[in-house]
């Protein structure tokens, strides 16, 4: 015997909307596509451009937890000064951004605390692979840990798992 409803997919009020699900689909690929960079079966390895990429699989993980939309862009891309002050904004208007810890404790993953969109306009050989590789895997812990949060509070709707 089916229940009612049954066959639909979970949503609330709390789900992520379309956008912020694309948001944190893009932080996870991101977060792998800079992995992929450091593989030295890839056939091409690139440190830099991993060091670059990887940062910005963070930046997406905050921005899909904001559920002010007009602040998402605010929130990195061109705004490094100013980002921790809308993002001080946005969780005064959006508590539930909070629980996410949005930007990366700086104790906790130092090395992606330092990272800077940019990165992306450094000389080639600027980082090296020590660093790419600690970049990656801060990166990789604070991406997963904002996805599975969001997974464990039923945030992300069946059916849109964005891995």
């Amino acid at each position: 015997m089916a229940f009612a409803g049954a066959a639909t997919a979970r949503t609330n009020s709390l789900t992520l909307p379309a956008k912020q699900a694309a948001l944190l689909s893009a932080a996870l690929r991101h977060a792998r596509d800079a992995e992929h960079l450091l593989e030295a079966g890839a056939g091409y390895t690139s440190p830099d451009q991993a060091y670059h990429l990887a940062g910005y699989g963070p930046e997406c993980a905050r921005k899909a937890t904001l559920s002010i939309r007009w602040l998402d862009q605010a929130v990195g891309h061109g705004a490094e000064a100013s980002a921790g002050d809308i993002l001080e904004l946005a969780m005064s208007l959006d508590p539930l951004a909070r629980r996410y810890d949005p930007l990366a404790d700086p104790a906790r993953w130092p090395t992606l605390a330092r990272w800077r969109v940019e990165a992306r306009y450094e000389r080639t050989g600027k980082f090296d692979r020590v660093q790419a590789e600690a970049l990656c895997r801060e990166a990789r812990e604070a991406v997963d840990a904002v996805a599975v949060a969001l997974w464990a509070d039923g945030r992300i709707p069946d059916g849109e798992t964005p891995w």
